[in-house]
């Protein structure tokens, strides 16, 4: 595969990952979002309701590179990361982003929505220790608003669950509202 397709495929993932998000948001907010732009610096730009533009970037904590996922699935016989790792990579992806929120050509810097996704731990695992003492990076990014989104039981449920860590009105845990639809 060349380079565009490549990165034509990342933004086609980023848009399914973005659709699961605005879909769970909606159910936890009551507020729709809908997509206006594709970009980079956020990945979408999206409107509210009462028509204003807002950024979301997505960011995805992983255990890193797949040979290293094959070798603990396999050999480790490990297939969700630990809290710890999952806790530190939270921690270290609102650093990165909001460094680069601040680059003069992030569109709509003062209005964002950062997302982080996780696939290989649940978050009812570690939603307890999601708090200012153990991730204080974290609330304190220029973000409007930062939630962190549960993709790792996605093919079972076909939806995800939601916490939310900015605005402080809606801070909290959004569990997955219904059962698994099959079996």
């Amino acid at each position: 595969m060349n380079e565009f397709t490549i990165e034509r495929v990342k933004k086609e993932a980023e848009q399914e990952s973005l659709c699961y998000f605005l879909d769970a948001y909606k159910t936890a907010t009551g507020k729709a979002l809908e997509i206006l732009e594709v970009t980079e610096r956020p990945d979408f730009i999206c409107a509210r309701q009462n028509g204003t533009r807002v950024g979301v970037e997505l960011a995805r904590v992983r255990r890193g590179h797949p040979n290293d996922i094959l070798w603990d699935e396999l050999i480790e016989k490990q297939n969700f990361m630990s809290q710890d790792d999952a806790l530190e990579m939270i921690q270290t992806i609102a650093n990165e982003k909001e460094d680069k929120r601040k680059d003069p050509d992030w569109k709509l810097s003062e209005s964002g929505i950062l997302v982080i996704e996780l696939r290989d731990i649940t978050l009812f695992e570690i939603q307890g220790y999601i708090s200012e003492e153990v991730l204080p990076d974290l609330y304190e990014v220029g973000f409007e608003e930062v939630w962190i989104a549960d993709f790792s039981e996605l093919e079972a449920y076909d939806n995800i669950e939601l916490f939310c860590v900015k605005p402080e009105d809606r801070r909290g845990y959004y569990p997955r509202g219904m059962q698994k639809p099959y079996g």
